[in-house]
């Protein structure tokens, strides 16, 4: 049963009491709070990416399993207790109304007992996996802020589905980009900004649970 309001501080709902992890192969590996002790989501406004760790108590042998390889994706919805839902207090990581999280690295693996280990899973965003595969090797042309946008929306780059909210820019320019990494480039492009709507200099590009910033 859902908790309609806050009893202490940083208390949460997670649909289902559980998070899902679906493996490679397509297999659905539930993790119920308990086995799971800590949940992290990690938003700054200096990363470009969203990431999050979970430290797992396995007692159930996860891990062998379900080898955990980086090619999972990581499914659950955590929303702050209130009367009713209200999607702004809500992180939704299902495959059906959100954006699921990718697994990329398991470490701090240590055994608590014989049939016991304590373990971190770390994973981000769609977006970072996509980033450290690809590549931006082209020139873009106009405005910087519609230039940074191109380069998120690429079905051949990172194709991000995600809200993209930026300020736009006064400045214009052709810039090449030198086989960067698309977050890189992204980064290059806030270097260069001018506000469209102030008189300062300089962009963040950073993602949080809601989206993109520029």
């Amino acid at each position: 049963m859902p908790k309609e309001s806050l009893r202490f501080p940083g208390d949460y709902n997670l649909s289902k009491g559980q998070v899902e992890i679906i493996t490679a192969t397509g297999e659905i590996l539930p993790v119920r709070m308990g086995t799971i002790i800590e949940l992290n989501i990690f938003e700054d406004i200096e990363v470009s990416a969203l990431t999050g760790s979970m430290v797992i108590v396995d007692s159930s042998n996860i891990i062998t399993n379900a080898p955990l390889q980086g090619n999972e994706r990581l499914l659950f919805k955590l929303s702050t207790p209130v009367s009713e839902y209200d999607e702004r207090v809500a992180i939704d990581a299902t495959e059906e109304t959100g954006f699921p999280f990718h697994i990329y690295a398991v470490k701090e693996r240590k055994p608590t007992s014989e049939k016991m280990m304590v373990y971190e899973v770390l994973f981000g965003s769609r977006e970072l996996m996509r980033n450290t595969r690809l590549r931006v090797n082209r020139a873009y042309t106009g405005r910087l802020d519609q230039q940074v946008i191109k380069i998120l929306r690429d079905k051949e780059g990172l194709n991000t589905r995600k809200y993209i909210y930026y300020e736009p820019t006064r400045n214009r320019d052709t810039v090449v980009m030198p086989n960067l990494r698309p977050f890189d480039a992204v980064n290059l492009l806030s270097s260069k900004g001018l506000s469209g709507n102030a008189k300062g200099a300089g962009y963040y590009f950073y993602e949080t649970t809601k989206g993109f910033y520029f």
